[in-house]
């Protein structure tokens, strides 16, 4: 037997759940903090440059990942009501507010980093671990920019390099950078970890740093050696001198350890500083063809760092560095960092840095106000169990409420979640 249905035009949105979202802004006074960081950026219109971008961030939010899937929103009257905006916009002028941001690469860089420290300040943090690692980004066409280089999944592709600074911690980006593809990862790195690094051990915060063997170079550790509250493991690449010397230091296994461990010191380091050299093999399985060095029973691993412990311990830290890929695998397929672009390269720089900034705020999010299981969901999940949801306005007794149906999450969880929002 057939169902009948009808389609009626109703206030209700099925992105009810980006209440939740929109309150986080409103409690952070978002709109306030990028004014008082960018300034003016052009002559009044119908929507200011803050209200576009949220705007674009609750788009990402709900599985957006191109400009003009803010089209979604067109006729949806909750979601204007929740972002204060009469109508939404179109994608061009989304754009072209887009290409004004593209230009302000310090305040880019500064709002992001005012978000990290108020989480931090919040959060009452006196220790961090950064994780900094970059990703070529491989696209189509000839967007300007995309050059070919180094990219390691489509080799000879075009490409954009992006580089970012992750906290462990808070799963938060505390800076950010987008370069061209002829650009190895590495490129201007002691420039990119200063301005925020200076910001945050200003603040008495004691720093680790993990980078992989693409950033490895002793400009790199004299630079982080000036600063006593930083600690760094870099992985060492291959060098000859560094094959002959594993091969004939001495090994221990410790206990429910299967692999190896060892280390040596040299005092190389700024103003004759120790610099410890953890070395980890591991049995060579038959048939398995060597990756780092040329020995036909062992494997080898090697990490350089200006902090003396155990081996095994060195490598349990620095081995921990592998949630990075799982956040920037998340940037790429749920914040839409693979498919956000454009022709113009001041614009692609601006939409990488609206994810990183979508990702941040969620981030944010996670750490005040998610709790228990909630908190380890990532992206995509969350839009299922918290940011689709009916939702709508109702006026009652001169007093206004947003109706929202939370089904999945349930009732209690919802509550003590919003609570946490509004004691932010």
């Amino acid at each position: 037997m057939k169902t009948k249905y009808e389609i009626v035009r109703t206030k209700a949105t099925p992105f009810g759940g980006l209440y939740v979202f929109s309150e986080f802004l409103h409690q952070i006074k978002f709109h306030d903090l990028f004014d008082k960081t960018f300034g003016r950026l052009r002559k009044v219109r119908q929507y200011t440059p803050s209200q576009n971008l949220t705007l674009l961030m609750a788009m990402l939010i709900e599985g957006g990942d191109r400009l003009y899937d803010i089209q979604h929103f067109a006729g949806d009257e909750t979601v204007c009501e929740l972002f204060d905006v009469s109508s939404i916009p179109k994608d061009t002028s989304l754009r072209d507010d887009m290409k004004i941001i593209g230009q302000h690469d310090a305040s880019r860089a500064e709002l992001l980093l005012n978000l990290t420290e108020l989480l931090f300040d919040k959060l009452c943090v006196t220790s961090i671990t950064v994780d900094i690692d970059g990703t070529a980004l491989p696209v189509d066409g000839h967007q300007e920019g995309a050059n070919k280089g180094y990219c390691p999944s489509e080799p000879g592709s075009r490409c954009f390099q992006s580089i970012k600074a992750i906290c462990y911690e808070t799963e938060t980006v505390i800076a950010e950078k987008t370069m061209t593809g002829e650009h190895h990862c590495s490129h201007g790195i002691i420039d990119f970890i200063k301005p925020w690094l200076n910001r945050l051990t200003d603040k008495g915060l004691l720093i680790k740093l993990r980078l992989d063997t693409g950033f490895y170079s002793n400009d790199l550790m004299t630079f982080l050696e000036t600063y006593p509250n930083v600690i760094y493991e870099v992985g060492v690449p291959q060098h000859q001198w560094l094959k002959n010397k594993v091969r004939h230091i001495k090994y221990h296994q410790y206990h429910n350890n299967e692999r190896q461990h060892s280390f040596f010191v040299y005092g190389e380091g700024r103003n004759g500083a120790f610099r410890y050299y953890y070395v980890e093999r591991s049995e060579k399985e038959s048939g398995e063809q060597l990756s780092l060095f040329d020995d036909a029973h062992y494997t080898y691993r090697v990490i350089i760092s200006n902090k003396n412990k155990r081996p095994d311990v060195k490598f349990k830290s620095y081995n921990q560095r592998a949630c990075v890929e799982k956040h920037i695998e998340e940037l790429k397929n749920q914040y839409g960092q693979s498919t956000l672009v454009s022709g113009s390269f001041i614009v692609t720089k601006a939409l990488y840095w609206l994810s990183h900034l979508s990702f941040t705020l969620v981030g944010m999010l996670r750490q005040i106000a998610f709790r228990r299981d909630l908190k380890k969901f990532r992206l995509k999940r969350l839009r299922f169990i918290l940011f689709t949801a009916i939702g709508y306005f109702v006026e009652h007794a001169r007093k206004r409420c947003f109706k929202i149906g939370m089904a999945r999450i349930g009732p209690h969880r919802f509550h003590a979640l919003m609570q946490r929002i509004w004691a932010f």
